[in-house]
């Protein structure tokens, strides 16, 4: 057994995968931190329903930044299928551009398919990427 898997009872050794994004996304219209909420829950509410469907059986973590610069940052993280999102940091104002750092790490889907789940639902809840990114 090597090191990126995990031994489950039941279906014998589980693949660890890991996504992470660094991208900078533009938003439709001016947002509040209100309204960036609402689609960074919607957006992890859609991706944890895509990786179970995917053959997902656990989920390490889900964690992102999104700097909003002069506005503020604001931290977000989910580590279960059910859990709300937990949030730390503020933004201020209205913003229509943020930079936005996401690590995804699961267990039981490839990492090809994490990041496919990810930018699609970033470019329906979040905002469309404002041109190349950076993965990692």
């Amino acid at each position: 057994m090597s090191g990126d898997e995990l031994v489950h009872p039941a279906d014998g050794p589980l693949l660890l995968a890991a996504c992470g994004l660094r991208e900078t996304l533009i938003l439709e219209g001016p947002w509040s931190e209100t309204e960036l909420r609402a689609a960074v829950d919607r957006f992890l509410s859609e991706l944890r329903r895509d990786l179970k469907e995917a053959g997902c059986a656990l989920i390490g973590h889900i964690k992102g930044i999104v700097d909003a610069g002069e506005t503020g940052q604001l931290f977000f993280s989910v580590t279960s299928f059910q859990e709300q999102a937990r949030y730390k940091g503020r933004l201020t104002g209205s913003f229509t551009k943020v930079d936005l750092t996401l690590n995804v790490i699961v267990c039981g889907v490839e990492s090809g398919k994490i990041e496919r789940a990810v930018r699609e639902g970033l470019r329906r809840h979040v905002g469309r990427p404002a041109g190349a990114s950076d993965r990692y």
